[in-house]
């Protein structure tokens, strides 16, 4: 079994991640404004389960 804290830190680097792309994709968002809610979504799921 893998122990919770491994996996709020695998939430949290996701959370991170999706983060870090969201933002840098906010200068290019009308290209790829479908990517740019996928991320955000993805950092809001990740964030909701760590908290």
């Amino acid at each position: 079994m893998i122990p919770s804290i491994v996996i709020k830190i695998a939430i949290l680097i996701i959370a991170i991640r999706s983060g870090y792309v969201a933002v840098n994709m906010l200068s290019n968002y009308r290209k790829s404004l479908l990517d740019l809610l996928y991320h955000v979504s993805i950092c809001i799921i990740a964030l909701s389960f760590f908290i």
